[in-house]
């Protein structure tokens, strides 16, 4: 009778530890380079599908990158918007930031400009040096089919020899129709 005790809790544990929802990682990684140089703009969407017993912070996150490379100094920009989570509709958006590749500190720090919207922004003040970098989406699902969607555009700035010189030009040329005026 005492070996049918401890084999009566084993069966427990093993049935009870299957009844709580483990946490989904449903991360992924899109590279992006080939887009920003052919347009210099990217839209980006992803639909999470979760299973309605694996949703919730706790259970269902997710952390996208989508990662490019610039080859010049450029002014960089980004949108997203997704749909208002409740218990029963949307994700929860976490995070929505830019990070050059090998630094841990954000370049830029998304904010939330309109939570009934759940429209999410970055606006860069400061150009960005050549190198690579990645947009970083986090959340977690809060239904079993929620998505968001964003855009990302990159303006290369003229180097300051290619100022200096459309500058020089411009001068010249205002010499020249002050001298024929």
């Amino acid at each position: 009778m005492k070996k049918l005790h401890p084999l009566c809790l084993a069966v427990l544990l093993a049935f009870g530890t299957h009844a709580h929802a483990a946490y989904i990682d449903q991360s992924r990684i899109v590279d992006m380079s080939t887009t920003l140089t052919a347009s210099g703009s990217f839209a980006f969407s992803r639909t999470v599908e979760t299973a309605a017993a694996a949703l919730g912070e706790e259970f269902n996150g997710f952390s996208d990158r989508y990662t490019f490379k610039l080859n010049t100094a450029s002014a960089v920009t980004g949108l997203m918007t997704s749909v208002p989570y409740d218990d029963e509709t949307g994700l929860g958006i976490t995070g929505f930031n830019l990070y050059q590749e090998g630094v841990t500190e954000a370049v830029y720090y998304g904010t939330l400009h309109d939570p009934f919207d759940q429209t999410w922004l970055f606006k860069g003040t400061d150009m960005l040096k050549a190198g690579n970098y990645f947009l970083e989406v986090n959340g977690f699902a809060t239904a079993t089919n929620a998505s968001y969607s964003g855009t990302l555009s990159v303006s290369p700035v003229p180097e300051p020899g290619t100022l200096a010189l459309m500058l020089g030009g411009l001068g010249v040329l205002g010499v020249a129709l002050r001298r024929r005026g």
